[in-house]
């Protein structure tokens, strides 16, 4: 119709389904066109920023991560060769106590992994603590280690077979009086235990402690005599006021 002149100002729109039958019509056409056209260009030019932005991120993250392994991986070999070069320098028997620590530690945790209880988890992983507490301090001054032969030859033999003893009846789907009754009762055992545990940790530091008390003894001995403490400088300073009157 256009091509045969009904239409002088006749235009159709760019997918050709639409009839405009005026120039000015037509110009705004056009114009409102080019600005959705110049709007989704800006639209997609900002999905681009964004999403190169997102893998950017993505990116630094991922560099981040492998920088902290690659760190993490650093710091393990580097503690590993000082935990061979510390192993090196102790007796055989002594490592063999520490493996033997070690071991039972293992089994303490596995323990503590499969039983679910919030408040017995809590008293395990205390008891955790306290016991590898005591087998550091071991590692760093054996001589205490003939202290342990208790601990090694019975506390914590018996502390893994009580832990096995209440994983099992904790994984039973029907629990009556008489596991409910055991269970408390391993409960409390291990409070016991952690106390008792708490005072061997506390015991083997007894020589550390007289050393510091001794030392802080003769320190505060010498500032003394050197006019240094507290006490002395209100001394001192009294004499000089009674000389000037």
């Amino acid at each position: 119709m256009i091509s045969k002149g009904w239409f002088l100002q006749g235009h159709v729109d760019k997918q050709e389904t639409c009839l405009i039958t005026s120039n000015e019509t037509y110009d705004q056409y056009v114009s409102t066109q080019k600005r959705l056209e110049e709007r989704d260009h800006q639209q997609d030019e900002e999905r681009a920023r964004q999403e190169a932005a997102l893998r950017q991120q993505a990116e630094e993250k991922e560099k981040q991560k492998f920088n902290q392994r690659k760190q993490a991986d650093a710091r393990t070999c580097v503690e590993a060769e000082r935990e061979d070069v510390e192993r090196a320098g102790l007796s055989p028997e002594v490592r063999q106590v520490l493996d033997k620590g070690n071991d039972f530690l293992d089994k303490i945790h596995r323990s503590n992994d499969a039983i679910p209880g919030e408040e017995i988890s809590r008293k395990i992983s205390r008891m955790e603590l306290i016991i590898a507490k005591i087998f550091e301090r071991a590692k760093a001054h054996p001589e205490i280690i003939p202290d342990l032969n208790r601990l090694m030859d019975y506390y914590l033999p018996m502390t893994v077979k009580l832990l096995n003893a209440y994983e099992e009846m904790d994984s039973q789907p029907v629990q009556g009086e008489n596991i409910t009754s055991s269970k408390k009762e391993i409960e409390e055992t291990i409070d016991t235990l952690n106390v008792a545990f708490e005072k061997l940790l506390d015991s083997i530091f007894e020589d550390t402690a007289m050393d510091v008390s001794s030392d802080i003894s003769v320190l505060n001995t010498v500032l003394a005599q050197e006019g240094l403490t507290e006490d002395e400088l209100i001394r001192m300073r009294k004499e000089a006021e009674k000389n000037r009157l």
